[in-house]
């Protein structure tokens, strides 16, 4: 069963059968639309739903977000992306690992806040609730998954600084190589996702050495 999402297409394979899993996965590794596979179980050539932050009960087999580049549009906007549907040019799309896509602006105003501060530390939804407790003196009941913004506070809670890495996945087949990669960034125990792409790459094709006489 397939549901789309925009950007990304979330794969349920009855049974949760392994077989059927990989030989999906194959195909989507050889396709000429997918960015970045994600499976349930570790599978070769792919990134688990663990390392993204997607892994629960009720969790698909296989995720996979479209690919994407850095053309631009008939508007000049950078960021083209595949879909899992068509749309006329300017009303877009969501949910892809385009950083054209991930990369939104937050804008926060308030006694509590810098005035005419810009800041690149990375944020995200799960930011706002623990934020907002803050500035109102709540303490939450349990931990929570998200981080206080406290670089654009007035008062800072603590210093914050960014570790990023890169990871990336690899499958060999007859016919040539997938690859897709993966950028993270973590602050304090916050972990985001910054983009990510994949592509299969076609071997060359063998031609006739010439013979010696």
């Amino acid at each position: 069963m397939l549901a789309g999402n925009g950007g990304t297409v979330l794969f349920y394979v009855s049974g949760h059968d392994t077989t059927v899993t990989r030989r999906l996965v194959d195909f989507l590794q050889q396709s000429d639309f997918a960015g970045v596979v994600f499976t349930k179980q570790p599978m070769e050539g792919t990134f688990t739903l663990e390392q993204a932050n997607i892994q629960n009960d009720r969790a698909p087999d296989i995720v996979m977000a479209f690919r994407w580049d850095a053309s631009r549009n008939q508007f000049g906007c950078a960021g083209m992306i595949d879909a899992d549907w068509q749309r006329a040019a300017g009303k877009g799309t969501h949910a892809t690992l385009s950083r054209f896509d991930m990369h939104n602006t937050l804008i926060a105003a308030g006694p509590d806040f810098k005035r005419c501060e810009t800041n690149n530390l990375p944020s995200g939804n799960i930011d706002l609730a623990p934020t907002i407790l803050q500035i109102l003196r709540i303490k939450p009941a349990q931990k929570m998954d998200g981080r206080i913004l406290s670089e654009a506070m007035t008062v800072p809670t603590s210093s914050q600084k960014v570790d990023t890495k890169t990871i990336e996945s690899i499958k060999h087949f007859q016919s040539g190589t997938w690859r897709q990669s993966l950028q993270i960034s973590r602050v304090g125990s916050t972990i985001y996702l910054d983009e990510g792409n994949g592509a299969f790459a076609k071997e060359p094709a063998a031609t006739d050495l010439p013979r010696n006489r």
